[in-house]
């Protein structure tokens, strides 16, 4: 038996494996991220709203329920949230302008 074409099929065998796997997930995880885009427009929009400056004025003067989670109020959290998802758009990209460079 050629022990170098049997490794070479597992190796391959694990590869196809993990990328099923792997493209099964993203899927399911990008089905689940655009069925809530239209949250995501609704919370980029209310962070850059009138609404959003006077409801975090109200949480820096004291104006909430103390039992509230306003983590929505903070400066950074939606401006990282973005920020995190643009790097997930571009990491997608680079995979895809790798996928078309393969022969």
């Amino acid at each position: 038996m050629d022990e170098r074409r049997i490794a070479r099929i597992r190796e391959m065998e694990t590869a196809l494996n993990q990328w099923v796997d792997l493209g099964n997930k993203g899927e399911e995880l990008l089905e689940v991220m655009t069925a809530h885009l239209p949250s995501l427009e609704r919370l980029v929009a209310y962070y850059s709203s009138p609404d959003w400056m006077r409801d975090h004025d109200a949480s820096d003067e004291g104006l909430l329920p103390p039992d509230l989670p306003h983590g929505v109020l903070s400066e950074d959290a939606v401006f990282d949230l973005l920020t995190q998802l643009y790097g997930l758009c571009g990491i997608v990209k680079d995979i895809e302008q790798r996928l078309g460079k393969i022969p």
